[in-house]
């Protein structure tokens, strides 16, 4: 099992359509048909199994937390891929920092967070220098943290240690116009316990120029797929700044329980989470989550 394996989208339901299929569906054209708008200006028309593709995801949360009940959460993002750019090219769009979107251990930690980060519109255009089985190397250019310019180049490499142990780096450099320089590296382990299972230890340190401490996060998190229409994350996390050493900043604890509902392209989330932020004195914090997330996709 890989983690795309955990959340893997089942089988297309077979229910007759309704208002939601048809809003769904609208959608969708209406992005591909943006995309394939967008890609006809680097060059002439291509057959319909070149196409440009593109997707989008809606994501609805509330998360109440102790005794503060209204707190919300949305997030969005749309990625098209250009055929007529040799598929080197995407465009990207979220109202959320993705600058590490292959990993879902950064989603987590974000979302059980004790004090919400209001992130800004990012609009960015992303080339794929290379791309196989084990690495991955991208620059992207966008609009970031307001109406910064900003430029990130990452380079991933994946290494298989054993049968079903696996490490993957990824370090990356950035440079913003209004927040100066900026460096990040990624380390993670997979071991995969069983054909339903993968346990992942993640690691993460950043530093950015206008911000006075760089920081730091780690976490242990397990997957495990229950059925092709549902599956479980559960883990730990803490992560901090680096101030003459590891302050921490917030710990915790978590299980999600995410499944496919009503069609393949509906999702919803189950999260009761522990954690100890520091603007609460690293007191016991519990929160619940409750999300639902809506995919885009011509099929």
């Amino acid at each position: 099992m890989t983690q795309h394996n955990a959340w893997a989208n089942p089988e297309a339901n077979t229910q007759p359509p309704s208002w939601y299929d048809e809003v769904q569906e609208d959608v969708s054209d209406r992005i591909t048909t943006t995309a394939n708008w967008f890609d006809g200006f680097f060059g002439q028309d291509k057959l319909d199994k070149d196409r440009a593709s593109a997707s989008a995801k809606l994501r609805l949360g509330y998360v109440p937390i102790e005794r503060d009940f209204a707190r919300f959460e949305h997030q969005f993002r749309l990625r098209a891929r250009l055929p007529n750019l040799e598929d080197k090219w995407d465009v990207i769009v979220s109202d959320y920092n993705d600058s590490n979107e292959s990993h879902e251990s950064e989603r987590v930690i974000n979302e059980t967070q004790g004090q919400q980060k209001k992130e800004d519109l990012t609009v960015a255009v992303r080339y794929i220098h290379s791309q196989d089985n084990r690495n991955f190397i991208s620059t992207r250019v966008g609009f970031a943290k307001g109406a910064d310019i900003y430029i990130r180049t990452r380079y991933r490499r994946q290494f298989s240690l054993a049968d079903k142990l696996s490490l993957e780096t990824e370090p990356a450099i950035y440079y913003y116009i209004a927040h100066g320089y900026g460096a990040r590296f990624d380390f993670k382990i997979d071991y995969q316990s069983s054909e339903t299972s993968l346990w992942r230890q993640d690691n993460s340190w950043e530093y950015i120029e206008d911000e006075e401490y760089p920081e730091w996060r780690h976490n242990l998190l397990f997957y495990h797929q229950l059925n092709n229409q549902s599956a479980l994350i559960s883990g730990i996390f803490a992560h901090g700044e680096i101030i003459n050493g590891y302050k921490l900043e917030n710990k915790g604890i978590f299980v999600r329980y995410r499944a496919q509902a009503l069609r393949d392209w509906f999702y919803f989330e189950i999260e009761p989470f522990i954690h100890y932020p520091d603007f609460r004195d690293h007191a016991h914090t519990p929160g619940i989550a409750l999300r639902i997330e809506i995919n885009f996709q011509q099929q």
